[in-house]
């Protein structure tokens, strides 16, 4: 008897014991595709631009009748109240763990972005891996903004930098992570890339009528790499400067190399692969810095008419991009010990090999910074020319000699 009072008492608490009690239906969420933080007044203001379903899940690339996002802000003294107040105009609980990417206004990232990575880093919900942008104005502006052909403007702003990374390397693909370790390390300077928008009319891009136009009177892109030192913009380099902070950081993916010859042809090459090493050499009690590059390409266009194939205009060309990537590197080293800002990590090397020379110089790190010299060692491989052997230029000039 005791028996079955036993196994109907355990059937019963399986029964009130089963499914979870703190669960959230997902209709109840609103997730938050992109995220963007301004300063106004003393305080925060936040905007975020939520995924509508319905229209998310459309076939096709671009939106119907009904657009793919909404967007909405609240404001607050800090970041945690900005959120609880959206409470009392969003009827759903916000999801951060899908955001593809974060938008700083201009006077947030000039105000600090300490509060912001505090938030992020205590908040459970929160990916650190989300990718960060600065906006050239009000962060809210820029998510109001549709990104045609994509139905997600901040799925499209992600696919931006990750194209950019792949096929140019003008701008780092930065996410909240890599930036906390950059400005909480000694160099302490991160460089993140700034958003603008181009172009007649940027107000019809927060209509969803811009889908049904074949081209767009204004566009979203990159523009300039927003500098930091700590938590706070000191600056912004222009694209030829980031693309040269690049090399020198090691982050070339794939690039293209264009350049003029001496006889006034255009020859363009495609990075394959590049590895750059920056090493702090001590010279007495002083330091410099010693760049190596070994980059291999293919040519992907050429209006030479030489020979392209033979090692001596092979080896011209070698060295035409070689002086080509130098000049890159250069433009971004001054721009570095310009801002007074260590973009390269030189910090993190020296106090990592010598500890004690770190201590001595840290104090006046700027200044020791701005008064180092760079020497620069890069060495391009040719490695193809394509299916096309000569020139079309070089073609046409055979077949006029041929004629005659």
């Amino acid at each position: 008897m005791i028996r079955c009072f036993l196994c109907v008492m355990i059937l019963c608490l399986g029964v009130f014991i089963a499914g979870c009690g703190n669960r959230t239906e997902l209709n109840d969420l609103g997730i938050a595709t992109a995220t963007g933080f301004d300063r106004k007044d003393g305080k925060w203001d936040i905007t975020y631009q939520i995924i509508v379903p319905p229209a998310s899940s459309s076939t096709g690339s671009s939106g119907g009748s009904q657009a793919s996002v909404t967007t909405f802000s609240s404001q607050g003294k800090t970041i945690r109240e900005t959120v609880a107040k959206s409470s009392v105009e969003n009827p759903k609980k916000l999801y951060f763990a899908h955001t593809n990417v974060m938008l700083i206004g201009q006077e947030a990232a000039k105000y600090g972005i300490a509060e912001i990575m505090d938030d992020y880093y205590r908040n459970v919900s929160a990916r650190e891996t989300v990718k960060v942008i600065i906006a050239d104005g009000e962060a809210r502006d820029y998510l109001k903004k549709l990104v045609p052909p994509e139905k997600q403007p901040g799925r499209a702003l992600s696919e931006i930098l990750e194209r950019n990374n792949e096929r140019g390397s003008f701008y780092p693909v930065m996410n909240l992570h890599e930036v906390a370790l950059k400005i909480t390390s000694d160099s302490g300077a991160a460089g993140i890339p700034i958003i603008t928008v181009k172009g007649q009319n940027p107000g019809k891009l927060e209509s969803i009528d811009i889908f049904k136009q074949t081209t767009t009177p204004s566009k979203l892109r990159l523009e300039g790499l927003s500098v930091f030192n700590k938590d706070k913009e000191i600056g912004v380099l222009n694209q030829k400067e980031s693309i040269g902070v690049s090399w020198l950081t090691d982050r070339i993916n794939r690039t293209n190399l264009s350049y003029a010859g001496e006889h006034g042809e255009f020859n363009s090459f495609f990075v394959r692969k590049a590895k750059v090493k920056v090493i702090p050499i001590k010279s007495g009690a002083h330091y410099s810095v010693q760049v190596s590059a070994k980059v291999e390409a293919e040519l992907d266009e050429s209006t030479t008419k030489k020979d392209i194939v033979s090692t001596d205009n092979n080896k011209e060309m070698q060295d035409q991009a070689e002086q080509l990537i130098k000049s890159q590197m250069l433009l971004g080293w001054n721009a570095s010990q310009r801002l007074h800002a260590d973009m390269l990590g030189l910090a993190n090397k020296i106090h990592q090999r010598h500890p004690k020379d770190w201590r001595a110089m840290e104090k006046d790190w700027p200044q020791v910074l701005a008064q180092m010299d760079i020497n620069i060692d890069v060495d391009v491989s040719l490695k193809r020319v394509g299916l096309l052997q000569d020139s079309f230029s070089r073609l046409l000039q055979k077949e006029s000699v041929g004629e005659h």
